[in-house]
């Protein structure tokens, strides 16, 4: 929801840094901007340095260098420059420097303090951005208060303290602000007040009827405490406004989202209709329709999109999905086949190459995988791995190390790819290979909380070398404190070792943060040991209940001979 609230933050236009340091003009220096401040000698030859580079146009030492001495200096136009070379190159985590060191030095410049705020919740450290809010708002800037709350509820208490208080406090200071006004209610919400965010909802769109996120906000909370006529207040504002096509692509989008696809379908058929080039129009109304499993309309309007020759990768991807849904397969794998780039090509390439194995088409799918790897040099280990992964999924194990062993030859410290051949190893029964290929990942990266993990839980399983196993886990649980995976191993480890009440107390941790049945099979047989026989017998019925064919569960009450009632 917050990120339906986002807007787009006011930013200074990039500019070319070669137009500030042109061969005919003298170095752009603090001492050319800020006489009376003198460069210190150590600084002379890094900013004439900087200033070469960039008439070279090596912007990359250029920005390594202008920003050190930024960081060094007290001047807001060398901390200004830095920023302006970082946006252009687009290296966030040097525009975030900069940014963050302009606004210090220059509480005046309220538009580097709006970006030191966005970058700050870009890299998740919204609590940190509430600092550059206030200096964004004490100079006029409007700034994206909403996006201070993104993943709010996941971060620590402190954190939200912080955020909470910030928020309130800017709200108050700036009372007829709307983006303020806004992420306080969001943040009753996200407290779990949701009568105080409509009201102050209803508050705001008193003053700012028309406003497109609150009317979304308020109708999306109208929507979760199941008032009457939810969609009442943004219907009316959308025919208040007809020409309004934002406020009316966001009520199609909220009907789409709550079902009401007949009614979204007719919003974008309205929008379609006065703009009917649009390719995000008619992308969103082909998606309804395929939600309508009406097909045949849903293939017009895609094949609308690739005659208008917009948004081409996503038309093809979802012509795969339709041709599946309708049961062709094979023109499925040829829509999915001609999606070249974006967030579906792997996807793409995963289920068509999951056909292909589904229909015994093993040398095409071989082919297929190696075409896709010629066509997108970038995501060649990643085809390697979902190959490799596809494989597996369909125990075609030799196929699959195969696979691995040549992706790893291509990619020597690919950890996807050296993981996911020691997991096939194990199923293959070769246990050595499966150990040497963890110690492989750990001699790149020996504080791989997963691989260390994984290691302990195969000697545990798999040989009597439980110190050493423990000693591995319980590295990996200090690396990764509180992971549930990592408890059960701990656990389990614990209980062959004979630690029972240590290997209960962490499998009981354990299993209240992942109920899972394997995890149950461990917490069962340690209560069954300990002579809880009741609680051990209810944990495992749990489980069955869950899944009745368990192999964990199931070969556990075996071994054990306990007679369970039928879950």
């Amino acid at each position: 929801m917050l990120a339906g609230c986002a807007t787009q933050p006011e930013t200074p236009e990039p500019v070319d840094p070669v137009a500030e340091a042109k061969p005919d003009a003298p170095p752009v220096t603090p001492e050319s901007e800020v006489a009376e401040q003198p460069i210190p000698a150590a600084s002379v030859y890094p900013l004439l340095a900087a200033e070469f580079a960039l008439r070279n146009r090596d912007f990359q030492t250029g920005l390594r260098l202008l920003l050190e001495q930024a960081m060094i200096l007290d001047d807001p136009a060398l901390a200004r420059r830095a920023l302006q070379l970082a946006e252009f190159m687009q290296v966030n985590d040097a525009a975030l420097i900069a940014a963050m060191r302009l606004a210090d030095l220059d509480p005046d410049d309220s538009a580097a303090a709006a970006t030191a705020m966005r970058l700050l919740i870009a890299v998740g450290q919204p609590a940190r951005a509430i600092e550059y809010a206030r200096k964004a708002k004490a100079g006029g800037r409007r700034i994206n208060a909403p996006a201070l709350l993104q993943d709010f509820s996941q971060r620590p208490a402190a954190e939200r303290r912080i955020i909470a208080t910030g928020i309130n406090e800017l709200a108050m200071q700036y009372p007829e602000d709307v983006d303020l006004t806004l992420a306080q209610a969001l943040l009753k919400r996200e407290q779990g007040d949701t009568a105080a965010a409509i009201e102050q909802l209803d508050a705001l769109l008193s003053r700012e009827p028309d406003d497109e996120r609150a009317l979304v906000v308020w109708t999306q909370l109208a929507l979760d405490t199941d008032r009457d006529k939810p969609f009442g207040r943004i219907d009316d504002a959308v025919n208040e406004n007809p020409d309004n096509e934002r406020l009316r692509l966001q009520y199609a989008r909220l009907l789409a989202s709550n079902d009401q696809l007949d009614r979204a379908l007719e919003q974008f058929d309205v929008l379609i209709a006065s703009s009917p080039r649009n390719g995000d129009y008619l992308l969103s109304a082909a998606l309804v329709e395929l939600e309508r499993e009406d097909y045949e309309a849903g293939r017009q309007r895609l094949d609308q999109l690739l005659a208008l020759e917009q948004r081409v990768d996503e038309a093809y991807y979802y012509l795969g999905r339709l041709e599946e849904a309708v049961g062709n397969p094979r023109a499925a794998i040829d829509a999915y086949d001609r999606v070249e780039s974006g967030r579906e090509q792997l996807d793409a390439v995963g289920r068509a190459g999951g056909l292909l194995l589904n229909a015994g088409e093993l040398d095409e799918f071989d082919a297929f995988f190696d075409d896709h790897r010629w066509r997108s040099p970038d995501l060649d280990e990643r085809l390697f791995a979902l190959q490799g992964e596809l494989l597996q999924d369909r125990k075609a194990l030799e196929r699959a190390l195969r696979v691995y062993n040549e992706g790893i030859e291509i990619h020597s410290e690919s950890m996807p790819l050296i993981y996911s051949r020691a997991i096939v190893h194990e199923q293959l029964g070769d246990i050595a290979a499966m150990e040497a290929d963890f110690r492989r990942i750990l001699s790149f990266d020996p504080e791989n909380a997963t691989t260390l993990n994984a290691l302990g839980y195969m000697l545990t399983n798999q040989s009597d070398r439980f110190e050493e196993a423990a000693g591995l886990i319980e590295r990996a649980l200090a690396l990764n404190p509180g992971d549930p995976a990592t408890l059960d191993s701990l656990g389990w480890v614990y209980f062959k070792m004979g630690r029972l009440e240590e290997a209960l107390t962490h499998l009981e941790r354990a299993y209240q943060q992942f109920p899972d049945p394997e995890v149950a099979a461990h917490l069962g047989e340690t209560l069954w040991a300990l002579g809880r026989f009741d609680a051990a017998k209810a944990i495992w019925t749990r489980a069955l209940r869950q899944d009745s064919d368990n192999t964990h569960v199931n070969e556990t009450i075996g071994r054990l001979g306990v007679d369970l009632p039928l879950p």
